[in-house]
């Protein structure tokens, strides 16, 4: 069997293999929205220094694009070398070619050894039991030690039914009834409009209302996008070149003409991705985030092409939870590189999050809101 080769990209290199790059995100073996181009070069540019990926290619005998495992920029003092993934990405799955993803997966961790002195490779936000978690079993079987490192399970919307039975299936019927009393009462106050921006310049529009609304809210200062402006202009980088391959939408629910709630959804190949949402607070009583997410799987629902609609929530996330029936497992793995220090880099790394939910909790406990 031919060797693949693997590489560290410059950005101007993975920039000019733009085109085979959202080829091999098209058929990749599972689809990730935070890997493709759009995305991910938005955040390359746009992101602090210490938060850029790299990019490590593997090539075929012919030099065809097989492989794109981003990295994380940082050293691996930790004991890891990671994929790369950041606080505004919840998915981590490298693109790899259907065709032969075992000995793709192989040859990057080869490289891995090969380039650093980690102990391992951590794969955060994997699809638990997915395609890529089965090749990445089959590449290391035998020949390098794995761990799981956290699971959890995230709510989801897969495709089939309706709107109402889909909320019912979560909450009840109790909760749909709810939900259209607050809704009547959201029509009693003005015209209430949905309205769907998928275009270059309609996102471009939306964008910007998306970021005032976030901002008037309960995150500004404590993580609104727009008190932060590489942040800002990450996101209108992102949806714009998103949406210039065919891959975004925003979904505005609008009183008297006026957005009181936004949600951000992004498409890879026949998944969609919830990516973010925001709502004036104003309308807390007619609960504007749960009617714009109502109205998402009303859409979402609607498009035959779409299998599955991922949250991107925490778990146990308390809204989301109860409106979206179906769950999708993630999970994060570790993959030794140095066999002798692999075990020792688990117990840190375990130690590590557990402190880091410790914190979340105390903070949770105190601003008496989830930190996600």
């Amino acid at each position: 069997m031919a060797r693949m080769d693997a590489s560290e990209l410059t950005l101007a290199q993975i920039e000019a293999a733009r085109p085979e790059w959202a080829r091999l995100a098209a058929r990749a073996l599972e689809p990730n929205a935070f890997f493709e181009p759009g995305f991910l070069l938005a955040a390359a540019r746009h992101f602090p220094h210490a938060q850029h990926p790299r990019f490590v290619a593997l090539r075929g005998p012919e030099g065809e694009l097989c492989g794109l495992f981003p990295v994380a920029g940082a050293s691996a003092a930790d004991g890891f070398l990671r994929l790369w993934r950041s606080d505004w990405s919840a998915l981590a799955t490298p693109l790899v070619d259907p065709a032969r993803p075992a000995e793709t997966i192989a040859a990057f961790l080869d490289w891995a050894e090969a380039e650093s002195d980690a102990a391992g490779v951590l794969f955060p936000r994997l699809s638990a039991g997915g395609a890529f978690h089965a090749a990445l079993t089959e590449a290391t079987r035998g020949r390098r030690q794995i761990a799981l490192v956290e699971a959890h399970a995230r709510a989801a919307l897969a495709a089939g039914g309706s709107a109402d039975d889909k909320l019912a299936q979560a909450g009840g019927r109790k909760r749909v009834n709810e939900i259209r009393r607050a809704r009547r009462r959201l029509e009693e106050m003005g015209a209430v409009v949905v309205e769907v921006a998928s275009t270059p310049a309609a996102l471009r529009t939306s964008a910007e209302a998306f970021l005032t609304l976030e901002g008037a809210g309960w995150k500004a200062g404590r993580g609104a996008l727009l008190s932060d402006p590489a942040l800002a202009t990450f996101l209108r980088s992102a949806t714009r070149q998103l949406a210039e391959d065919g891959l975004c939408r925003i979904v505005s629910l609008r009183l008297d003409g006026r957005p009181i709630a936004m949600a951000i959804l992004f498409d890879s190949q026949n998944h969609s991705y919830c990516w973010k949402i925001a709502f004036d607070e104003g309308f807390r009583a007619q609960a504007p985030g749960v009617q714009v997410i109502y109205e998402v799987t009303r859409l979402q629902l609607a498009r035959p092409e779409i299998a599955l609609t991922d949250s991107c929530a925490i778990a146990n996330h308390p809204m989301i939870d109860r409106l979206w029936p179906n769950r999708v497992e993630i999970c994060d793995l570790a993959v030794a590189t140095r066999a002798s220090a692999f075990r020792h880099a688990c117990a840190r790394e375990t130690l590590r999050r557990g402190l880091r939910a410790a914190a979340k909790t105390a903070a949770t406990r105190l601003l008496r809101r989830k930190v996600s």
